[in-house]
C-alpha cells in the first residue's frame, strides 16, 4: 500500500470565495509552473470548508447596504469605514495582509473570522475570486471597509450550496507588491529572438558573466510567470525563494532558455503552455495559451565532470546488439577484466548517464561526481533486467523499453530510455530496508516503508489538560526548547512530524524517511497553519486536528481527526 504524504495535497489559504468541487479536485493535485516549485501562489486553490466559527456581530446591517455605499459595475458594493487617502492601492497580483471577518448574507452567520490571532491573514489576489480581487484594490491599506459580494464574483468555481452574498468586514494592514506586469506579456515583440525549442525571447538586463550556463550546471535563477490575462501564477520572486536545478532536469523549453543566459542577466520569453512539459505531459496548474515568464540567473556553478556525449545511436539500439531475456538491447563499449556477475538481489555501485531517444540527458551521476548505489531487485525493471550481464569494470549501454522503465509515471522520462552504464562494485543482499530507496538519480523505486512508528497511548483522543489553538486544535508540549520568536502565518517552518490516525494507524511520516519538510505556513492544511505557530524552535508539540482543518472529504486522505507529533527545527521568514 503506497504511504499517504502529508503534503501529496497542499492547501493555500485563500479568502474572498467558498470551496467549491472543482477546486477540491484541484488541491489534490500536485505539480508546479515548468518547475519544481511549491504549489502556495499557484492560482489554484480555494477556501477548505471549516467548523462553525466564533459569531461576530457585523457592524453594519448585511442585508441592506448603506445609501452611501459604491457599486461597482460588477455588482461589488462596498463601504469605507476607515479611510486613508495617503494609503496605497493594491495591484491585481500583490499579496495583501488582511483582517477580515465573513457572513453569509441569507443566514447572517458568520463562517469565518481571523479576530483573536493576534496577526493579520496573507492573501495573493492572484489566486481569490474576482470580487474579492477586485475590492483589494479598491480598499487602501490603512483602510477598512463592508464588502457586498454577489454570487457572480464571489466564487472561484460551483459552490457547495445554493450561491448567495458574501459579506465582509476587511482591514488592509500591508501590501506585498508583486513583479510588475509585462507591458508586452500577451505577445512577444517582432524583435524577440527563436529558440530551438520555440520560446522566444528579449533580454531585460544583460548579465555580469562571461560563460553560459551549460545543461549539467547547477542554476540559481528566479523567474516570474503570467498568463494571457496578465494573472501572474507563479513567482519565486514572490516567495522569496530562488529556484536551484541543473538545466536538465527541467523542461525542454526551461533547458533551452537557461542555457541561453549568463549569470545576472534577465530575460523576458513568451512560450505555448503545451511545451511546458514533465516527463512528456502537461504540468499541472499551468494555465493554458501563450505564457509570459521573467527569469534572471542568480549564480551558474559549474558542474564537477562533464557528461559524456549524446550517443550516435541514442535513436535506437543498432543491428550488432544483444538482448536480454526480458527484451533489453544492449552492447558493450568497455570490457573489465571478467569476473562474476551480480545477482539480481546484489547491490551494485555504478556511474550512468541517461538519454531519452530524442538525445535529452535527463540524468546522470557523471555530473553529480558520485555513483549511485542501490539493490537491483529495487530499481526499474530494465535496470534489474539489463545490468547482471556485466562484471566489474564492463561499461555497458542499454536500450531499455518503455514497459521496463517508466511508463505513465508523472514526471519521469517517457519512451524508451537510453543508458551508459559503468558496474563498479558488487556487494551481497543488504538487510532489509537498508537499500532501495530512489537516491535522486531518476532509477530507483520509491523506498521500502520502515517500521511504523507507534501511535501515542491518546491518540484516540485530546487529554483533559490539553490547551487549544485560536481555531479549535488541541495540543500539549511534549518537549520545551530554549523558547524564542513563534512563526506567523507569512513564515516558513522546517519540522519533523508523524501523523497518525484515532485508530492508532501511521499514514506518514519525515522521522521514518530520515529528512525533515519545509513548507510555507500558507500552504499547508488549515490545522497546521492555525496550530504551529504556538510553537518555537526546539518544542516538540502533539496536535489533535479536527477532521474540518484536516482533509475532510478528499479523496485519497486520511479522513476524521489526525493526530500528529511535530518538532519544529527551523523559521524562515515570510514576506
Amino acid at each position: 500500500m503506497r504511504r499517504f504524504s502529508l503534503f501529496a495535497i497542499v492547501i493555500s489559504f485563500v479568502v474572498g470565495c467558498q470551496r467549491s468541487d472543482e477546486d477540491k479536485k484541484k488541491t489534490s493535485a500536485t505539480g508546479s509552473a515548468g518547475l519544481s516549485v511549491p504549489r502556495t501562489g499557484s492560482g489554484s486553490a480555494a477556501t477548505p470548508e471549516r467548523p462553525k466559527a466564533e459569531q461576530i456581530t457585523p457592524p453594519l446591517d448585511i442585508k441592506n447596504p448603506p445609501a452611501d455605499a459604491v457599486k461597482t459595475p460588477s455588482g461589488l458594493t462596498y463601504k469605507k469605514l476607515v479611510v486613508n487617502e495617503a494609503g496605497t492601492s493594491a495591484t491585481r497580483n500583490d499579496t495583501v495582509l488582511i483582517n477580515y471577518t465573513g457572513w453569509r448574507q441569507s443566514t447572517g452567520e458568520t463562517f469565518f473570522t481571523n479576530k483573536g490571532r493576534g496577526q493579520p491573514m496573507p492573501l495573493n489576489l492572484a489566486t481569490t475570486a474576482a470580487g474579492f480581487t477586485e475590492a483589494m484594490q479598491l480598499v487602501k491599506k490603512g483602510e477598512k471597509a463592508m464588502l457586498w459580494v454577489p454570487p457572480e464574483i464571489g466564487y472561484k468555481g460551483p459552490p457547495q450550496g445554493a450561491p448567495e452574498t458574501l459579506v465582509y468586514e476587511v482591514e488592509v494592514v500591508d501590501i506585498v507588491p508583486a513583479p510588475p506586469i509585462p507591458g508586452d506579456y500577451k505577445a512577444p515583440p517582432p524583435t524577440a529572438q527563436a529558440l530551438p525549442s520555440g520560446a522566444k525571447y528579449v533580454v531585460v538586463r544583460p548579465g555580469t558573466g562571461k560563460e553560459k550556463a551549460r545543461s549539467f550546471d547547477t542554476v540559481t535563477f528566479h523567474y516570474t510567470a503570467w498568463d494571457q490575462e496578465g494573472r501572474m501564477f507563479d513567482s519565486t520572486e514572490m516567495r522569496k525563494r530562488p529556484a536551484t536545478v541543473p538545466p536538465y532536469r527541467q523542461s525542454a523549453v526551461m533547458e533551452d532558455v537557461l542555457t541561453t543566459m549568463t549569470a545576472g542577466q534577465r530575460i523576458r520569453f513568451w512560450v505555448d503552455a503545451e511545451k511546458m512539459t514533465a516527463g512528456g505531459k502537461p504540468q499541472p496548474g499551468i494555465p493554458t495559451g501563450l505564457l509570459c515568464y521573467e527569469l534572471e540567473i542568480l549564480q551558474i556553478a559549474k558542474a564537477v565532470a562533464t557528461p559524456p556525449p549524446v550517443p550516435g545511436d541514442v535513436g535506437k539500439p543498432p543491428g550488432e546488439t544483444k538482448k536480454t531475456a526480458g527484451g533489453v538491447a544492449y552492447k558493450i563499449l568497455k570490457t573489465g577484466k571478467g569476473g562474476p556477475k551480480p545477482a539480481k538481489t546484489d547491490v551494485v555501485r555504478v556511474h550512468y548517464t541517461g538519454w531519452t531517444t530524442d538525445g535529452r540527458m535527463f540524468d546522470s551521476s557523471v555530473v553529480k561526481g558520485e555513483p549511485a548505489e542501490f539493490a537491483l531487485d529495487k530499481v526499474i525493471p530494465g535496470w534489474t533486467e539489463g545490468i547482471p550481464v556485466m562484471s566489474i569494470g564492463d561499461r555497458v549501454r542499454f536500450w531499455i523499453p518503455e514497459e521496463l522503465a517508466y511508463k505513465g509515471q508523472p514526471g519521469r522520462p517517457q519512451g524508451m530510455l537510453v543508458f551508459d552504464v559503468e558496474l563498479l562494485e558488487i556487494k551481497p543482499p543488504a538487510p532489509a530496508d537498508a537499500h532501495g530507496a530512489d537516491d535522486g538519480h531518476g532509477h530507483g523505486k520509491p523506498p521500502a516503508a520502515k517500521a511504523d512508528i507507534p501511535a501515542p497511548s491518546d491518540v484516540a483522543k485530546p487529554p483533559a489538560n490539553a490547551k487549544k489553538s485560536p481555531k479549535g486544535v488541541a495540543y500539549k508540549v511534549l518537549q520545551a526548547g530554549k523558547g524564542g520568536p513563534k512563526p506567523k502565518p507569512t513564515d516558513t517552518v522546517k519540522v519533523h512530524y508523524t501523523g497518525w490516525t484515532t485508530d492508532g494507524k501511521m499514514f506518514d511520516s519525515s522521522v521514518t524517511r530520515g529528512e525533515p519538510i519545509e513548507f510555507p505556513l500558507t500552504g499547508v492544511i488549515p490545522g497546521w497553519t492555525d496550530a504551529i505557530p504556538v510553537m518555537s524552535v526546539g518544542d516538540k508539540t502533539r496536535f489533535w486536528i479536527p477532521e474540518e482543518l484536516a482533509y475532510k472529504g478528499q479523496q485519497g486522505a486520511p479522513q476524521g481527526m489526525l493526530v500528529f507529533d511535530v518538532e519544529l527545527i527551523e523559521i524562515k521568514p515570510g514576506h
